[in-house]
């Protein structure tokens, strides 16, 4: 007689349980899914780097373009400082003109008038002497430092006259 310990027959046992099933699937796809989040954590600090990077270039360029715009918004306030410094020459010299021909009497007539910075040349027809040195000379020689006037005799008996006139400074000529 065979002697029986159990009333059952003995069942197999199989190495890895259903419980046990759970959990190493469980861990597994934590594992997978810490897995991931890791390698897109990596992926987007690898991603803010470069693009770190690409706007320390950006700002670099931009701050060269803005001192290379300061210097030329420097250079362009120079030009317009020196415009309006001309502009206002200008029109002390559009008045001082006006007023040289306001000088010129009506017996007098003007050939040529030649500015220049330092120097006023006058060329033009007079009936005398008298008339030009009362008339124009004494105004001109209140204006300028030297008025030197040349007269040549005409057919007709007017005289031809040249007057130049010098004065020292150039003050309000920027030309």
């Amino acid at each position: 007689m065979t002697y029986r310990y159990s009333l059952i027959n003995p069942a197999k046992k199989p190495f890895l349980t259903l419980f046990s099933k759970i959990w190493f699937i469980f861990i597994g796809s934590v594992f997978v899914l810490l897995l991931t989040l890791n390698l897109f954590l990596v992926f987007k600090n690898h991603s803010l780097q470069n693009n770190i990077e690409n706007l320390k270039t950006n700002y670099n360029t931009i701050s060269k373009d803005i001192k290379n715009i300061d210097e030329i918004t420097a250079k362009l306030q120079e030009q317009r400082e020196w415009a309006y410094e001309i502009f206002a020459s200008n029109t002390i010299l559009k008045q001082s003109l006006n007023n040289l021909f306001d000088l010129v009497p009506d017996s007098i007539t003007l050939n040529e008038v030649i500015m220049h910075k330092n120097s006023l040349v006058i060329k033009g027809v007079t009936p005398s002497k008298d008339t030009y040195n009362m008339l124009l000379l004494a105004p001109l020689k209140s204006i300028f430092n030297t008025s030197n006037t040349t007269f040549y005799q005409l057919q007709n008996g007017w005289l031809n006259f040249i007057s130049t006139n010098k004065i020292d400074n150039s003050e309000g000529y920027n030309e």
